[in-house]
């Protein structure tokens, strides 16, 4: 009997292990994202409502935080294993000791006004161009990012030098009310309070500082800890490709895009509509991003020059254009 069915015990053997092994490919991998309930981080939730995650093979839990460095943080503790942060905040972070890696890229300015980062005065304001700007003060969310950055290469060019104004903390939420109530006199914002004070009676747009400065520069990237992303390659490739697949989505269908805004971030209808539909892409133009790296150093926010070849994972170099 063993004669007889020995070759059969041996092939059915073979094929349960390689049923498991197929099975063990196919099982999701799990990875920890951490997320910001705002607009520009919509494309992570709709990859994983679309399904898109599900496909590449991921299964992916959005953890929420309340700014990018709150998630750089956890990351940093091994409590998430991916953040999306503007690129600046990761070149300062990296240069302090946090050895972070570029993934894949996620979101750029616009190549064209209306752009989602604005310089905003009152209509009856005395300032009318940036050069005006000379001795104001500017309130702003934060004052060493690389949107200060942005802002201070954009009044360089235009005569106002880095002593020349200053700036001041205020959350964008409050910036409405204190510019319409002429608490303050400038204002840095980000959408959808930049489309508010667009479509608003009081409010003027100076200008637009991320396309201003740098256009289709880079306000959003995913990084990984080194260490992770050379342990974990497989789940970095998959999730890579997730974002690209996802910025394909979002392109495909405005309509749907706008959909998601809406849904993810609960903010009103008709304002997701008069926002400009963020520019979502996982490449990397190389150029640019260096232009970044080179303009938060000279503005101080960098200690030494930034090479950013030395921020790429290998994931990343794939989606890389120069």
């Amino acid at each position: 009997m063993q004669g007889k069915f020995g070759p059969f015990a041996i092939m059915g053997a073979v094929f349960m292990a390689l049923t498991s092994s197929v099975m063990a490919q196919d099982k999701p991998i799990p990875l920890k994202v951490g997320t910001l309930k705002q607009g520009s981080l919509t494309n992570v939730w709709a990859a994983k409502q679309a399904g898109i995650f599900a496909k590449n093979g991921l299964d992916v839990d959005l953890i929420e935080f309340r700014n990018g460095n709150e998630a750089i943080g956890a990351q940093r503790g091994g409590n998430v294993d991916l953040v999306l942060t503007i690129p600046g905040t990761a070149m300062v972070a990296r240069e302090r000791g946090f050895d972070l890696v570029l993934i894949v890229g996620s979101e750029t300015s616009q190549p064209q006004a209306p752009d989602t980062g604005s310089i905003v005065v009152r209509k009856d304001s005395d300032i009318k161009t940036l050069k005006d700007l000379k001795g104001k003060t500017i309130a702003i969310s934060g004052t060493h990012t690389q949107k200060t950055v942005a802002i201070q290469s954009l009044l360089k060019r235009n005569g106002v030098g880095p002593d020349d104004f200053k700036f001041i903390e205020m959350p964008y939420a409050s910036q409405v009310d204190s510019l319409r109530g002429k608490q303050v006199e400038v204002v840095a914002s980000l959408d959808p309070w930049t489309t508010l004070f667009r479509n608003s009676d009081f409010a003027r747009i100076l200008a637009y500082d991320y396309f201003e400065s740098l256009p289709e520069q880079p306000i959003g990237g995913w990084y990984a800890r080194a260490d992770y992303a050379a342990k974990n390659g497989e789940a970095m490739k998959r999730f890579a490709q997730s974002m690209c697949d996802v910025a394909d989505h979002m392109a495909a269908d405005p309509a749907r895009a706008r959909k998601y805004i809406a849904d993810y971030t609960g903010l009103d209808v008709a304002l997701v509509q008069d926002t400009p539909l963020n520019k979502w892409t996982c490449k990397i133009n190389l150029p640019v991003w260096q232009k970044v790296a080179d303009m938060m150093y000279e503005g101080g926010e960098l200690q030494k020059p930034f090479k950013i070849d030395d921020m790429l994972s290998d994931f990343a170099k794939v989606n890389v254009t120069k």
